[in-house]
């Protein structure tokens, strides 16, 4: 693997990130926003990054070429109000001193990182059920009536009406996963975790490679402050779903949480470099996360193991 260059300077000042809130990164980051909500959701994970990478540069590209035919048509308008009689004019050439180049990677992380922080849209598709099994939607016409209702009901935020529908859903089909899977993601929103594992723990009896209910009864886990199963849970996800940098990132996170911070660094090291690996967005995550975690061992005289395990991962800090 390549040595990866970590700007630790950089992470330390991209902390508590002040959303940038120019004309373009706004405008780019609603289109892009608008895009990504269009992503198919059945996509693995690194086809999903690709899709994203490719709504956030076609959006920039075409921002760009707003941009410069604005411009242009200012100046043509500019032009022909300096003249006094169109009528002997044949041809006009409207001086420019500027290339139009379009950058198609310009403020790129700026824009990434708005995303992060305001498009609801790019977390929903890349944290997605991706792969379905035979218990993962119900037969049944009435169960799934009611589960397409919770979910229209979720993504208004009722929430409550969500869990009555869910509800109703798994009433009609007990072995529906993916019906258990959003009731216990609706008792999560309104902070009954413990209700939420036991959600997640009856669709795993029907599916036990279900990748909402692995990844959420983690997180679920974390929420209550039971670390050791949330640790756990995060491992158990690892095994089914192998080299998802998302194991790594929850498990550095619960360590972190824990006062475990040379963990918390090593699996956020790794989550770092499988995020690279796919291109993924989240990678800004990581990074903050790294430089959260320099700050605590520095705290704590503990900057060689900082280093050590950056070594480990062949992972270069350059500090200024």
């Amino acid at each position: 693997m390549k040595p990866i260059t970590v700007l630790i300077t950089l992470l330390i000042s991209s902390i508590g990130f002040a959303q940038d809130n120019s004309e373009k990164i706004v405008d780019v980051a609603y289109d892009a926003c608008d895009c990504i909500g269009n992503i198919e959701r059945t996509l693995n994970t690194e086809e999903k990054s690709e899709e994203i990478k490719t709504c956030i540069t076609s959006a920039n590209m075409a921002w760009q070429m707003s941009k410069t035919m604005a411009e242009m048509s200012q100046k043509v308008s500019d032009t022909l109000g300096q003249l006094e009689d169109f009528s002997k004019i044949d041809s006009l050439i409207i001086p420019s001193d500027d290339l139009n180049i379009i950058v198609t990677d310009s403020d790129y992380e700026e824009i990434e990182a708005y995303l992060l922080e305001t498009c609801g849209e790019m977390e929903a598709v890349y944290f997605s059920e991706n792969q379905t099994t035979e218990n993962s939607y119900s037969d049944k016409e009435k169960a799934m009536e009611h589960y397409n209702q919770g979910l229209v009901a979720f993504d208004n935020q009722d929430y409550k009406k969500a869990m009555t529908l869910y509800k109703k859903a798994v009433k009609e089909d007990k072995t529906f996963a993916f019906a258990w899977d959003n009731l216990g993601r609706t008792y999560r929103e309104l902070g009954d975790y413990k209700e939420a594992i036991k959600c997640y723990k009856k669709s795993l009896r029907i599916d036990p490679k279900g990748g909402m209910p692995l990844m959420n009864i983690a997180v679920a886990y974390g929420f209550l402050e039971q670390f050791d199963k949330a640790k756990k849970a995060y491992r158990q996800y690892g095994k089914v779903f192998e080299n998802d940098p998302e194991t790594y990132f929850g498990l550095g996170r619960i360590y972190a949480l824990d006062s475990d911070f040379e963990n918390a660094l090593d699996n956020m090291m790794q989550a770092y470099l499988l995020y690279q690996e796919i291109n993924s967005p989240y990678k800004k995550d990581a990074e903050t996360f790294i430089a959260i975690l320099y700050q605590e061992l520095e705290k704590q005289g503990k900057t060689a193991a900082f280093n050590r395990i950056a070594k480990k991962y062949k992972i270069q800090i350059l500090e200024d």
